[in-house]
């Protein structure tokens, strides 16, 4: 009994003897934790806040150091983590704390939510460090020429992953999601291809997509490769690879063009390219107007009677590289249609006879203008393609065509005419004319405005079209 008296106060002893350690011990860490002395949310571009655990520190409830953090994430996680192949295991940086003791720590989220804390990131906020690194998850490159000229379909349009498109590419930026929520409308869209890139973690392809239906856009955006359907996939035993190159060796257009085999490495039929396969002259008429189309609004031409885009004995399967020459400058006239007050719609004005013209009354002086004095005509390459928005700025900054007027009208003693100035301009190409609106209003003629100013010298270059034509393509 005595000796269990004894190991009894023995045990006890040890029990507070350890109970005292553990209690000093506690204390001690309570003082020496960290404090934060600021935290702020990340202001840079949040591209640049994208970040990959090294896996050399853990993930924590609050800056690792400071009283009550806890372990979100260990540092085994973290490694897992840092070789993840899935970019939903991205990560995103949006806020910084600083400690006491100078450490840098960054608050985190992974793009799937499944991880939220605070990282260790050195001793400086202007980078990451530490448990983190700047990361890129996606890799932008370089299209080829089969994806430059390929005309795609959505393998499975509808609601699901594999036939949605995505404003970036699905899990490379945080909360940048899908750009419409159902494909089904566009089963019969072509697309054609921008862009491409990698994503980092997964290693595949991804493809940002067009609609060629340019008045529709909304299922433009980045899809999987390999979720598309290539509708003029490249076929040897029946096709040649033509490239449209400059005299500098740069690609202009590629596509891929029947020549009338079934063989790989056969020799072309003749009249597919060119006239005669064994010994070419010119191109064949259908291959001209495959070229033509291609290069339409470019300002290049080829030349088929050029032996530089002669290959005698062509053969199905191989790559045929022809070459443009960019053409000459060509200037376009303007199409005018008036837009008057209360008119329903517009209507193609024409050039009065004279700048002495009048008119009976208001009605007899619409669709009338007086001649433009000579002036430069909208120039460039011939063929060349050119916006909207450049042929308004050339009427705009043109002292001949920025104001156009009626004939004369007298009202009560008082004479009057329409003046119109140019509110819409319609795109083009170089060489045709073009159409343009303009807003007409009723305005007074003073003693120092004749009424017969567009014209100091009557037209000589016609500026102003007569040519019939309808405003198309208002959108670029």
């Amino acid at each position: 009994m005595q000796s269990s008296l004894k190991k009894s106060l023995y045990l006890g002893l040890a029990a507070l003897s350890f109970a005292s350690v553990a209690a000093v011990s506690t204390t001690a860490s309570a003082k020496s934790a960290a404090k934060v002395t600021s935290d702020k949310v990340l202001t840079t571009e949040a591209t640049k806040r994208n970040v990959n655990l090294t896996g050399t520190n853990a993930i924590y409830s609050k800056p690792g150091t400071v009283k009550g953090a806890k372990v979100v994430a260990t540092t085994t996680t973290a490694k897992n983590l840092n070789k993840s192949t899935t970019s939903r295991e991205n990560f995103r940086a949006y806020r910084v704390a600083k400690t006491n003791r100078g450490s840098i720590y960054y608050k985190v989220v992974s793009y799937n939510k499944a991880y939220r804390g605070w990282v260790y990131g050195g001793k400086s906020d202007t980078a990451f460090a530490g448990g983190l690194t700047s990361y890129d998850t996606f890799k932008e490159g370089t299209l080829t020429a089969d994806q430059k000229s390929g005309n795609y379909k959505l393998a499975n349009p509808g609601k699901t992953e594999a036939g949605l498109t995505y404003k970036q590419p699905a899990w490379t930026q945080y909360k940048i999601g899908k750009t419409i929520a159902d494909t089904t409308a566009y089963k019969d869209a072509t697309f054609s291809v921008d862009k491409v890139g990698t994503r980092t973690r997964e290693g595949d392809t991804w493809v940002h997509v067009v609609n060629q239906n340019t008045a529709d856009t909304k299922a433009d955006g980045w899809i999987l490769l390999s979720n598309l359907t290539q509708t003029n996939a490249f076929n040897a035993a029946s096709q040649v690879k033509v490239n449209i190159n400059n005299l500098k060796g740069e690609t202009l257009k590629s596509f891929n063009y029947n020549v009338g085999t079934t063989a790989t490495n056969t020799n072309a039929a003749d009249n597919s390219v060119y006239d005669s396969t064994a010994t070419p002259t010119k191109f064949a008429d259908g291959f001209k107007s495959a070229v033509d189309s291609a290069l339409n609004g470019t300002g290049y031409k080829v030349d088929g009677t050029n032996t530089l885009n002669q290959v005698a004995n062509l053969k199905s399967g191989s790559t045929l590289t022809i070459y443009a020459t960019e053409g000459t400058q060509a200037g376009s006239k303007v199409s005018v249609f008036g837009q008057y007050p209360d008119a329903a719609g517009i209507s193609q004005v024409s050039v009065a006879a004279s700048a002495d013209a009048t008119a009976t009354d208001a009605n007899a002086a619409k669709n009338q203008i007086l001649p433009v004095s000579n002036t430069s005509l909208f120039t460039g390459v011939e063929g060349k393609a050119f916006t909207a928005t450049e042929a308004l700025a050339y009427l705009n900054g043109n002292t001949q065509l920025k104001q156009l007027k009626s004939p004369v009208w007298t009202e009560n003693s008082v004479k009057y005419q329409w003046v119109l100035t140019p509110s819409q301009a319609f795109a083009g190409q170089y060489g045709t004319p073009f159409s343009a609106i303009y807003t007409a209003k009723k305005t007074v003629v003073t003693s120092t405005n004749t009424g017969n100013d567009n014209d100091s010298n009557t037209i000589t270059n016609g500026a102003v079209s007569t040519t019939p034509t309808t405003p198309t393509d208002t959108t670029k």
